[in-house]
């Protein structure tokens, strides 16, 4: 599911001189922000809580779409963080009636909007909430390769996740609109750790996956990976937040690269939908747009675990996402429209390193 490094990125592994913080961020900055790098993104959420409980005297109250990743909550539960998971609708937009009605009781510090999947959310209404609530907003850009129209121009703070979207080993930068906020962010941030991952299990991997035929890639889709029903159980993480050195010099190489990547991402999105046009109980969820897909998404209703099935079987890489978190789950009627996605949605590669025939054929 992840892009694979070309050969001439490999040459960037060699020692040398390495890019400071704000130069490394600068295709995703569109002003003066300050840059903050990690190697993952729930790593950078959770500096922001310490940040600011290190300013008051109680936990952060940080509010997070139900249609959420609960491995992504691991650090901000650690970090000492009040959750409180607000209900989107089938869209996948926050419900603001509802999510009004529940700031009455619980108004949050540090409101979370997603941009799924590479999609633009409605920024607007979500600066006039957190100003309404006086919280900070956060824009989660995790699955965007880049700023663009209604992307990383609201947020008070914006998290991408260029390890996501690049062929790189680690790498989510944040970036503070305020940036007299910087040297606190960064000392809460050294307060959860000061390793970085090693890259080279990163790198072996990709490079087998580069050297292994397709036939042999494909047979071992079929014999791994979880059932379509199953979630990983909520796991420590390892405690290494800082951006490696060789992820630094992956990144610095593939700066100009952003460009080139979201158009590929753009045309195997649309070999895909035009493959599903038809496909019977299917149907692509995100209209055809300007936006970067992370993933293809595909509405497989009440056919999309035998579908999840039959994808794999053809050596697909197919997922489902997300591991819903227990306080979702917990309580079915109030978050109905992220179990239901959860449910119903499957979701296939569109990355830079994917050819279109194999795309198409996945579809047949």
């Amino acid at each position: 599911m992840a892009p694979l490094p070309e050969w001439r990125d490999l040459a960037a592994l060699l020692p040398g001189r390495t890019t400071g913080d704000d130069g490394l961020a600068a295709p995703w900055r569109r002003g003066d922000e300050g840059a903050l790098w990690f190697s993952r993104g729930a790593w950078a959420l959770a500096a922001v809580v310490r940040w600011w409980q290190g300013a008051g005297d109680r936990p952060a109250r940080l509010w997070l779409p139900d249609y959420f990743c609960n491995a992504s909550t691991k650090a901000v539960r650690d970090a000492g963080a009040e959750l409180v998971f607000y209900p989107v609708g089938e869209d996948l937009h926050p419900q603001w009636p509802a999510l009004r009605a529940l700031a009455r009781s619980a108004p949050p510090d540090l409101f979370v909007l997603v941009h799924y999947f590479g999609h633009a959310a409605d920024c607007g209404a979500a600066a006039a909430f957190a100003a309404e609530t006086g919280a900070l907003m956060i824009e989660d850009a995790a699955h965007v390769p880049g700023p663009t129209i209604g992307i990383g121009g609201d947020g008070d703070f914006v998290l991408y996740c260029p390890h996501k979207t690049l062929a790189v080993s680690d790498g989510a930068v944040l970036l503070a609109r305020d940036r007299s906020a910087l040297p606190a962010l960064t000392r809460a941030a050294a307060g959860l750790g000061r390793r970085a991952p090693a890259p080279w299990p990163w790198l072996v991997r990709r490079l087998v996956q580069k050297s292994l035929p397709a036939a042999l890639l494909g047979a071992r889709v079929r014999l791994t990976g979880p059932a379509f029903a199953d979630d990983a159980p909520l796991q420590a993480m390892a405690p290494t937040p800082v951006l490696s050195r060789v992820a630094r010099r992956l990144l610095a190489g593939a700066q100009g690269k952003l460009a080139a990547t979201g158009l590929q991402r753009r045309r195997n999105e649309e070999t895909l939908r035009r493959a599903c046009d038809g496909l019977a109980g299917c149907q692509a969820f995100f209209d055809s747009g300007p936006d970067a897909p992370y993933r293809f998404v595909l509405d497989c209703g009440d056919g999309a675990e035998d579908r999840f099935k039959a994808l794999r079987q053809r050596g697909c890489p197919v997922e489902t996402w997300p591991d819903l978190a227990p306080e979702v789950l917990a309580e079915p009627e109030r978050h109905a429209a992220a179990v239901d996605l959860r449910r119903r949605l499957v979701f296939l590669p569109v990355h830079q390193s994917v050819a279109p025939r194999p795309l198409s054929n996945w579809l047949r």
